[in-house]
């Protein structure tokens, strides 16, 4: 049987409309809580991308406007989406930084998926020590200075988009969770990540990244049964 797709896609905030026209009445409502306007254009963007993607998977099947998608959120945080005001089964993932976000969905209900995106830049000594394992602290302070920015990116990077996949947050100490970094040669193409230990909810779990420009994208996916395998290639992205 053929791996189930999963799509995503990355979004400058200079694509979003000028106008709230495309929202739909809920996240108009949602919009107006916002005191801070920062906040206001991060949630915007995010929106944005989120509805510019399920817009892309569904419009084969029906003739779909972008304000007739509303996305939503789970009270654990997680978003959602429905079409028409009918849920659909799927999972999504929302991710922003600065003026970049990044959006994956996925059809199959066995899965769920993580995003994150990431701007490439120096950590403190603090934060690594912090955050990440001992053999994940030891390995970044061992590379020449100039990768131990992209390694320590992408080992919270890699965290967040775990988190996400299983729907947790950020409620459990990220030294939890154990990364094992390949070698951090850029590719086109996305790259593995070993999961050396993560909560229990975890079960059968992926974990992919990719550089993009001056971010690295990070991908996790939990497969609810235990014997299926996930690769790479069925990430695809949408432009």
């Amino acid at each position: 049987m053929a791996p189930p797709l999963i799509y995503w896609n990355l979004v400058d905030a200079s694509h979003v409309p000028e106008g709230n026209a495309w929202l739909s009445e809920e996240e108009l409502q949602q919009l107006q809580s916002f005191r801070f306007e920062k906040r206001r254009k991060d949630w915007l963007l995010g929106r944005w991308t989120a509805k510019r993607l399920i817009q892309s998977i569904f419009s084969n099947e029906n003739d779909l406007s972008i304000d007739q998608i509303s996305i939503k959120n789970e009270s654990s945080g997680a978003p959602y989406a429905m079409i028409k005001g009918e849920r659909i089964k799927a999972s999504l993932s929302i991710s922003h930084r600065e003026n970049l976000a990044s959006t994956a969905f996925g059809t199959d209900p066995d899965i769920s998926i993580g995003i994150d995106l990431e701007e490439i830049e120096s950590k403190s000594r603090g934060f690594i020590e912090d955050y990440f394992t001992i053999p994940e602290s030891e390995y970044v302070f061992a590379l020449p200075p100039e990768q131990q920015a992209l390694a320590a990116s992408l080992l919270w990077s890699g965290r967040e988009a775990i988190v996400k996949a299983l729907q947790i947050g950020l409620r459990v100490d990220t030294r939890q969770i154990a990364l094992n970094l390949p070698p951090l040669t850029l590719s086109d193409d996305w790259q593995p990540i070993e999961i050396l230990q993560c909560p229990a909810e975890g079960l059968n779990r992926k974990l992919f990244w990719r550089k993009l420009n001056h971010s690295v994208v990070t991908f996790a996916i939990k497969h609810n049964q235990q014997e299926n395998d996930f690769p790479s290639t069925g990430i695809q992205q949408i432009l």
